[in-house]
């Protein structure tokens, strides 16, 4: 039976729970990495292993994307997104009382589990219950709430942190999560898929690996060498696996992902430019509150009130780009925001060692800009574009692509930071000199994806 549209109110209501979600996990995002510095301090281990923290979260979250967005086409979106809400907080809690390096692990990955189940349905549950302009509208909000949870997260990340110290910021998503799972309960609604179909269990199998064997040899090539054994064999096992889930996604009379999806132009590009637009927007993530730190000397609150300027203009660039998707073809939008990618991009990379705070704040404030002027018609053109029977694939690899790119910008932004501050040492530099000289090259890497991420936007439909 098909269930009819919910009310506009409604509509909100439901907004309003995946919304819950959202924020939740960029607020903890947020302030995980804002703890990074301090984390690292207590736990004795360097950049390249602490930035592990983030990294396997992500990982974990990438890997099972199109997983849970499959099973999410062939039974509930509802119990996938809340279930999801639930293994969020059992992570939190394991998180909060972490005593090492390798137990903070543990417990990231269990946050990544939930927090893939969330992404991979957040935005089809939006899809479902919001259609034309509003569509545009709404994803311009989730930008808004986006902004909000980056917004909070430093600020408040940095206050915890401070008074309480690193393992308050995973107390803090426990009753975030209580509060989205019984508001969830009661407002969304089980809509029914289009038509049954069948799970392809061994392409799943596959997919899983392929994805897993690249991006952690990916994220721990800098801790253990890009030439060390086990991660040419990473990358190895990665393509023996990639070249059979191919093969199988061509023969199976129900193939896991189906890629007959790239053959629409909207999800091809829009996915190829999520990829490079998020590989831009992270290479700044983890370096910039350790260049804050080392090189400016800044506590954890002045830390977070620098990073604020990001998400004020994230929140104000999302809803004037969602309400101009209805206007305005999304290739101008994306392509905008891509430009102002890359001016904030070689602002960083020739910030220097003095700059002053205004500096800082414009540089924020224009990444901020570029940030939800290209996210959200890009979002809404992959979407919209999605067949009704594989809504919640599409979604995935929507999400899919933004994450990997996510995963790229920090594991490649730290590979070229570490070997050109080696190489610089090497040259018999100061390690101050070594850590600007490591920190400029990372955020050329940066300006270099926004500059072809916007080359790729100009040519879409």
């Amino acid at each position: 039976m098909k269930l009819r549209a919910p009310h506009l109110s409604r509509k909100w209501m439901i907004f309003s729970v995946t919304a819950n979600g959202t924020f939740m996990s960029t607020l903890s995002a947020g302030i995980v990495n804002i703890a990074l510095p301090t984390m690292s301090g207590e736990f004795s281990v360097s950049l390249e292993h602490i930035q592990l923290v983030v990294s396997l979260y992500l990982l974990v979250l990438t890997c099972f994307l199109p997983v849970f967005g499959k099973l999410s086409d062939l039974y509930s979106r509802k119990w996938m997104y809340l279930g999801g809400f639930i293994v969020f907080g059992v992570g939190a809690l394991l998180g909060a009382v972490s005593g090492s390096l390798g137990m903070m692990l543990c417990a990231r990955a269990v946050q990544g589990l939930g927090s893939s189940a969330m992404m991979a349905t957040s935005q089809a549950l939006v899809a479902q219950v919001f259609h034309g302009a509003s569509r545009g509208k709404a994803f311009g909000a989730i930008g808004a709430v986006v902004a909000s949870g980056t917004l909070a997260g430093p600020a408040v990340g940095g206050a915890l942190i401070q008074m309480w110290g690193w393992t308050s910021v995973f107390w803090l998503s426990i009753p975030i999560c209580i509060l989205g799972v019984w508001r969830g309960i009661y407002l969304i609604p089980r809509f029914r898929p289009v038509k049954r179909m069948k799970m392809d269990y061994l392409g799943a199998v596959y997919y899983t690996i392929t994805s897993f064997a690249f991006l952690y040899a990916l994220n721990t090539a800098s801790a253990n060498g890009w030439t060390s054994p086990k991660i040419l064999g990473g990358f190895a096992f990665s393509v023996v696996f990639f070249v059979l889930f191919m093969r199988r996604e061509k023969t199976s009379k129900n193939p896991f992902i189906g890629l007959s999806i790239f053959s629409i132009p909207a999800i091809s590009y829009g996915c190829a430019v999520a990829v490079l637009g998020f590989t831009s927007l992270f290479t700044n993530s983890v370096l910039l509150p350790f260049y804050l730190t080392d090189i400016m000397g800044m506590d954890p609150i002045k830390i977070g009130m620098l990073i604020l300027p990001f998400p004020v203009t994230l929140a104000i660039a999302s809803a004037v780009s969602g309400a101009l998707c209805a206007k305005w073809p999304a290739r101008i939008i994306t392509t905008a925001g891509f430009v102002f990618l890359l001016i904030s991009s070689l602002m960083f990379a020739f910030i220097g060692d003095s700059p002053s705070i205004s500096y800082i704040i414009l540089a924020q404030l224009i990444m901020g800009a570029g940030s939800g002027t290209f996210q959200v018609p890009n979002n809404n053109t992959v979407i919209s574009a999605a067949p009704k029977e594989k809504l919640g694939v599409v979604a995935s690899v929507n999400a899919l692509s933004r994450n990997v790119g996510t995963i790229m910008g920090i594991a490649l932004s730290v590979a070229v930071f570490s070997l050109l501050q080696e190489h610089f040492l090497s040259l018999g530099l100061s390690a101050h000199e070594a850590f600007i000289g490591g920190y400029k090259w990372a955020l050329l890497f940066g300006a270099f994806c926004a500059a072809a991420g916007g080359i790729l936007s100009v040519q879409r439909d």
